[in-house]
């Protein structure tokens, strides 16, 4: 598992200060960061693309991972969003909120550490969250969950 930082940083609206992470806020951390990866691995093994994990702690205390994917159509948006549902409780994490689970071109589950957005090509270039959160770095997910497993 990639190391967390021994430091926090404040958003990126605010001067920089950092303040040393105790243990329980490390052992969390670690907890969202791979539950964020095992998100993108179950993302791309239910035909998600170009799955992406941003890590988002050192620019907002909102949350810490966003995990974006994109999808070819609504019903695979929706089976996508149901296993990470799944996973995320197996996982002993709450139901998440979610956006635009009716037909929409992009729906969003929100579980307070990790978001998860769920994108239709067209969408995901539109908004294009990656260069929104420019600043954020991006997280080698394969290294951590593992590669996805082949579906035949």
């Amino acid at each position: 598992m990639t190391p967390i930082s021994a430091t926090m940083t404040a958003s990126a609206d605010t001067p920089t200060t950092t303040a040393p992470l105790n243990a329980r806020q490390k052992a969390r951390l670690e907890k969202s960061l791979a539950d964020a990866c095992q998100i993108a691995r179950t993302c791309e093994e239910f035909r998600g693309k170009d799955t992406v994990v941003l890590d988002l702690t050192a620019i907002t205390p909102i949350m810490d991972f966003f995990v974006i994917t994109t999808c070819n159509n609504p019903r695979t948006m929706s089976a996508l969003a149901n296993e990470a549902r799944v996973l995320m409780k197996a996982r002993g994490n709450s139901v998440p909120s979610t956006e635009g689970e009716k037909v929409s071109s992009w729906l969003l589950q929100d579980w307070g550490d990790i978001v998860l957005h769920v994108m239709l090509p067209e969408a995901r270039e539109l908004y294009d969250l990656e260069s929104l959160w420019a600043d954020a770095k991006r997280v080698d997910w394969k290294a951590i969950a593992g590669a996805p497993l082949e579906i035949k």
